[in-house]
């Protein structure tokens, strides 16, 4: 497991050239005249506790975490988190598409928890794959859609339902099917910061980036949503948790648009 951080920083002079000194390659954003700079650095560099108080000073840090193979064939449960997001739910004008597609009684729209889906999703019309085979829609990030192939070979042998998806007119579409989540899990957020509403009282979570997902609380079913929301401002989602099963069929098949996360086993609920 190794922590990457992948930094944007407006530099001066003296940061690139010390960055450089420590061994950490760099590239300006926008041309050479830009004071932009972008790289990548892992936990595990040698002059890491220095390169951690220059982004320290103010960077756009973006953290991930890399697992190697071993970790992820041995967790017992793996976070599905998607690699491409591919257009809108529509109508996307004034966020139509949540009244439209999500029943709102329970809603809150200051941090965005408690939607409950019911009605198909709509796209703009047929995804343009290409090589990949599974997407999230941008702004709605606790649902997959795959092809229908996918989910023939990947996910109904596992035992997950697939629902419509919805042109604009509202004809069927023929190239991509939304996976049925209805399964969910509990999971250990001890310890874990959160946000309380000021609004509807509830609570999410900040986004986990680090390490391996927290641990399940009890056994899902081969595809499950987390009990507790995660998100920032008005954004909340509940990630969806696969069971191995779905992981090794995903490598086997070289699936694109879609990587796994281990989650932390019981020995790991605490550490």
């Amino acid at each position: 497991m190794r922590i990457q951080h992948r930094v944007s920083l407006n530099s001066t002079p003296r940061v690139s050239s010390e960055l450089a000194a420590l061994g950490v390659p760099t590239s300006a954003e926008n041309g050479l005249a830009s004071r932009l700079i972008t790289f990548i650095v892992h936990e595990d560099h040698p002059r890491w506790p220095r390169i951690a108080q220059i982004i320290d000073g103010g960077a756009v840090d973006v953290v991930t975490t890399t697992f190697t193979e071993k970790e992820i064939c041995q967790a017992a449960h793996v976070l599905l988190e998607s690699t491409w997001h591919h257009g809108y739910p529509q109508p996307e004008d004034d966020f139509g598409y949540l009244s439209a597609t999500y029943d709102l009684s329970d809603h809150c729209a200051a941090c965005g928890v408690g939607a409950r889906q019911k009605s198909s999703f709509r796209m703009e019309g047929e995804p343009k794959w290409g090589k990949k085979s599974v997407l999230q829609l941008n702004w709605v990030f606790d649902e997959l859609f795959a092809t229908p192939e996918l989910w023939h070979t990947v996910f109904e042998p596992a035992g997950v339902e697939r629902l419509p998806v919805l042109g604009k007119n509202g004809e069927e579409l023929a190239t991509v099917v939304q996976l049925a989540v209805g399964d969910q899990v509990e999971i250990e957020v001890s310890g874990m910061p959160a946000k309380h509403c000021p609004t509807c009282g509830r609570s999410k979570y900040l986004p986990a980036t680090r390490g391996f997902f927290p641990a399940v609380l009890d056994e899902p079913g081969s595809l499950a949503r987390t009990v507790q929301y995660f998100g920032s401002d008005g954004s909340a989602f509940r990630p969806i948790v696969a069971r191995q099963e779905i992981s090794r069929a995903l490598a086997e098949h070289k699936v694109r648009g879609v990587s796994v996360r281990p989650l932390a086993g019981q020995d790991e609920r605490h550490s």
